[in-house]
C-alpha cells in the first residue's frame, strides 16, 4: 500500500501532462505529417559516453539522455548546470554559500560528488571534494554542441566516481563552424553576459575556434527569515571566461587537437547577521588544458592518446567572531586552496570479427592539493591513481548484443577496485530494443574525505575545527540492476526511453557531528576553542540501503511544427533503518517532471516553455527541505538575416512565478531572471 500511495498521484500527474502535450501539439496528425516525421527520424544519432565508443542508443549498455543544440537554445538557460534539469531524475540547486550542486535521484549535499562530469571526455570534478565548480567552468552554454548524460552507474567504462552517472559536455568543434559571432545578454538586477566567438576559415589542415565572455549576476538577494528574525546570505558573481580549441590534420589518418580554457572572477557572499560568515569576497580561478592525438588505423580500428591538466585556485578570507560567556574573540577563516590534476590516457578500439568489437585502455592520474585551512598543513598532498579499462561487444544473434565491460584500478587512498558490467540488448525490430544490465560501481573517498583537517587558526592556535578524518574510509559500493526500453516510433514522430532500476548501496560515506568530549579521538594539544559548544564534523562509513526507481523520456517532433520533450522520474530510498542521517530517505523526491515545449511560428519566430516539478525532498549536510514546487520558464525568439543565418533576438523569463526555494527552505530564495539576448554572426 505504501508504494501505491507514493507512486499513484505523481504517475497520474505525469500521464495527464503527457496527454496534455499530445493534445497541445496535435499528436494525431495527418498522413502528410507522419511522412514528414518519418523523414525527420531517418537515423538515430549515436552516443559516445555509455561505453567510450560511438553506438546507437539501441545498442548502448546504459541509458543515455542527449541534450542537443535545439534543447539548449530553447531552454533559455544561461548556466550549464541548469541544463541538467532536462534529465529525468537529476536534481539541481544553487547555493548562496558555495558552488551549485547537481545530484542524481537524491543523496545530494553542498558538495554533491557522486556524478562524474567531463568536457569532451576528460574529467573535470574537483580533486578536493569530488564535486564540480559549475559556476567556474572554462566554457559557456554557447560553446556546447550537446550534453550526453548516462543516467546510472558507469564505473565499467570510467571507473570510480562514475557512481550515479556520467555527464559528458561535448563542445562545438572548430571543423563544424565558420565565421564569427557576437552574443550579448542584458537583464534585470544588473545581469549581463557578453561574449564573442571567432572561428578559423577551415580551408587548410589547421582549424581553430576561440570564445570569450564576461558575465555578472545576482543569484540570491538577502532573505529575511521571520521565524528567527535574521537576514540570510546573498550571492553575486562576476566571471571572465575564455576557451580556445584547435585541430591539426597531420595526414589522412592522424589528427592533433588542443583545448585551453580559463575562468576567473570574484563572488560576493555572506550576511551581516552571520558571525562566522559575514559579507566578504571569494575568488575562483580555473585553468584546463587538453592535448589529444587520434589515429584512424582503418575503418574499424582506432588509437587515441590524450593528456589533460586541470588547475583550480580558490581564495577568500573573512573575520569570524565567537562569543562565550564573557569572552569575545575575532579570528580569520579562509577557503584558500590550490589543486592540480594531470591525466594521461591511451585507448585502442578494433573489430575482431564480423560480430565482435573490443576496446582496451590504460590511464594514470595524479592529483595534488595544498591548503592550510583545509588540511592543517601548507605542504602539497599527492595521490596517484591508475586504471585498466576495456569492453567487448558480441552479437551471437542478429537480435542480441552482449556487452561485457570493466575497469580495474588502484587508488592511493582506496586500494584496488574492480567495476564490472554485463549488458544484454535485445532488438525488437530495427527501431526498438530492450536492455538488461547489471554490475558494480564504486565511489572512492575524495581528498577531503580522506585527509581533511579544516580549521580556523589564530596566531598558530586552533580556534575552531570544521571537518576532520579519524579513521580511513572504505569506498562506497553499489550493485545495480537496470531494465530499459528504447524505441523510435516513426509513425508518431516519437523517441521513447524508459527505465526501471534497483540499486543497493553499501558503506555510504556520511558525516557526523561531535563536541570536544564526544569525538572519537582526543582533541589536538593546540586546540583552544573560544566556544567549546561549537560542533565539528568527521566522515565515516554509514548506512546500507536500496534505491528503486522508474523514469521515462518522450521526445516528440513534427518537422516545421515543433517539439515536446517530457521526462518523468519516480524514486524511493528504503531498507537502511536506522539511518545515520534521517534525511537519506527524504533526499530523493517521490516524483520529478520536466517538460520542454518548442513551437515554430510564422515569420521565423519560435516560442518555448519549460516546466519543472519536484515533490518535496531534502538536500543533505548543509542543505534542508525543498518543498514541492513548480517552475515555469518562457522564451520567445526570432531569427533574422539571410536564410540559414544564426542571427537571433530573444527574450527569456526564467521562473516566471518569482523567487523560489533553493537548497535550504529556511535560508535561500533564488532570484528569477528576465533578460534579452542578441546574437549576430558575420
Amino acid at each position: 500500500m505504501h508504494a501505491v500511495k507514493i507512486f499513484s498521484h505523481p504517475l497520474a500527474r505525469g500521464l495527464r501532462l503527457g496527454a496534455g502535450c499530445a493534445v497541445l501539439f496535435g499528436l494525431a496528425g495527418s498522413d502528410a505529417d507522419v511522412r514528414a516525421s518519418d523523414t525527420f527520424f531517418a537515423d538515430i544519432p549515436p552516443v559516445l559516453t555509455a561505453s567510450r565508443l560511438a553506438q546507437s542508443p539501441l545498442d548502448a549498455p546504459a541509458p543515455v539522455t542527449v541534450i542537443d543544440r535545439e534543447m539548449i537554445a530553447a531552454s533559455g538557460f544561461n548556466e550549464i548546470h541548469d541544463l541538467l534539469r532536462l534529465v529525468p531524475g537529476f536534481l539541481v540547486a544553487d547555493n548562496a554559500d558555495s558552488a551549485p550542486a547537481v545530484a542524481s535521484h537524491g543523496l545530494g549535499d553542498a558538495y554533491a560528488r557522486r556524478i562524474k562530469v567531463m568536457i569532451d571526455g576528460r574529467t573535470i570534478n574537483s580533486p578536493l571534494w569530488g564535486n564540480v565548480i559549475w559556476d567556474n567552468l572554462p566554457l559557456r552554454v554557447d560553446d556546447i554542441d550537446r550534453i550526453e548524460v548516462v543516467r546510472g552507474p558507469n564505473g565499467a567504462a570510467y571507473g570510480v566516481n562514475a557512481f550515479q552517472g556520467v555527464v559528458n559536455i561535448i563542445t562545438r568543434a572548430p571543423t563544424t563552424e565558420s565565421g564569427h559571432t557576437l552574443i550579448t545578454r542584458i537583464g534585470r538586477n544588473g545581469f549581463y553576459d557578453h561574449g564573442v566567438r571567432l572561428n578559423g576559415t577551415g580551408e587548410g589542415a589547421f582549424d581553430w575556434r576561440l570564445s570569450a565572455s564576461r558575465r555578472a549576476e545576482t543569484s540570491f538577494e538577502p532573505y529575511y527569515q521571520a521565524k528567527n528574525r535574521i537576514w540570510h546570505s546573498s550571492e553575486s558573481l562576476t566571471r571572465s571566461t575564455a576557451n580556445f580549441s584547435s585541430t591539426l590534420q597531420l595526414s589522412a589518418t592522424d589528427e592533433l587537437s588542443l583545448q585551453l580554457g580559463f575562468s576567473e572572477g570574484p563572488t560576493q557572499r555572506g550576511a551581516e547577521a552571520y558571525s562566522d560568515y559575514p559579507p566578504h569576497t571569494e575568488r575562483d580561478r580555473a585553468l584546463h588544458l587538453h592535448l589529444g592525438w587520434q589515429r584512424r588505423i582503418d575503418a574499424d580500428s582506432g588509437l587515441s592518446l590524450q593528456y589533460s591538466q586541470q588547475r583550480e585556485q580558490a581564495s577568500g578570507t573573512w573575520p569570524v567572531t565567537q562569543r562565550y560567556q564573557d569572552l569575545v574573540a575575532t579570528f580569520p577563516s579562509s577557503r584558500d586552496s590550490e589543486v592540480r590534476r594531470h591525466d594521461l590516457e591511451l585507448q585502442y578500439d578494433t573489430r575482431l570479427g564480423e560480430r565482435l568489437t573490443a576496446m582496451l585502455g590504460l590511464g594514470v592520474r595524479t592529483e595534488h592539493a595544498r591548503s592550510m585551512a583545509l588540511f592543517g598543513t601548507g605542504r602539497w598532498l599527492d595521490d596517484t591513481h591508475g586504471q585498466v579499462f576495456g569492453s567487448v561487444s558480441w552479437k551471437p544473434l542478429d537480435a542480441l548484443t552482449v556487452g561485457l565491460g570493466g575497469t580495474l584500478e588502484y587508488h592511493d587512498y582506496s586500494g584496488q577496485l574492480f567495476s564490472p558490467r554485463l549488458a544484454l540488448n535485445h532488438a525488437l525490430g530495427a527501431d526498438a530494443a530492450l536492455r538488461f544490465s547489471t554490475g558494480t560501481a564504486y565511489r572512492a573517498p575524495s581528498l577531503m574525505e580522506s585527509r581533511a583537517f579544516q580549521t580556523d587558526r589564530q596566531d598558530g592556535v586552533i580556534r575552531r575545527i570544521h571537518y576532520r578524518v579519524f579513521d580511513p574510509l572504505e569506498s562506497e559500493r553499489m550493485r545495480f540492476v537496470d531494465l530499459g526500453y528504447v524505441a523510435q516510433l516513426r509513425s508518431l514522430g516519437v523517441m521513447l526511453d524508459a527505465r526501471l532500476f534497483r540499486e543497493h548501496y553499501r558503506r555510504f560515506i556520511d558525516d557526523k557531528s561531535c563536541w570536544a568530549h564526544t569525538c572519537p579521538r582526543p582533541e589536538p594539544a593546540d586546540y583552544l576553542p573560544i566556544d567549546p559548544g561549537k560542533k565539528s564534523f568527521y566522515f565515516f562509513n554509514a548506512n546500507d540501503f536500496r534505491m528503486t526507481g522508474a523514469e521515462f523520456t518522450l521526445d516528440w517532433r513534427r518537422e516545421g511544427w515543433g517539439r515536446a520533450v517530457l521526462s518523468q522520474a519516480f524514486i524511493r530510498i528504503d531498507g537502511g533503518e536506522p539511518y545515520s542521517d534521517r534525511d537519506i530517505p527524504e533526499s530523493a523526491p517521490d516524483s520529478m517532471t520536466s517538460l520542454l515545449l518548442i513551437k515554430e511560428l510564422p515569420g521565423r519566430w519560435q516560442a518555448s516553455l519549460g516546466y519543472y516539478h519536484n515533490a518535496r525532498y531534502y538536500w543533505m549536510n548543509g542543505g534542508d527541505i525543498v518543498p514541492s514546487s513548480d517552475r515555469v520558464d518562457l522564451r520567445l525568439a526570432r531569427r533574422f538575416g539571410a536564410p540559414g543565418s544564426d542571427n537571433e533576438f530573444s527574450i527569456s523569463a526564467l521562473s516566471v512565478k518569482g523567487r523560489y526555494v533553493d537548497f535550504h527552505e529556511g535560508k535561500f530564495r533564488h532570484e528569477p531572471q528576465l533578460f534579452a539576448t542578441l546574437r549576430i554572426g558575420w
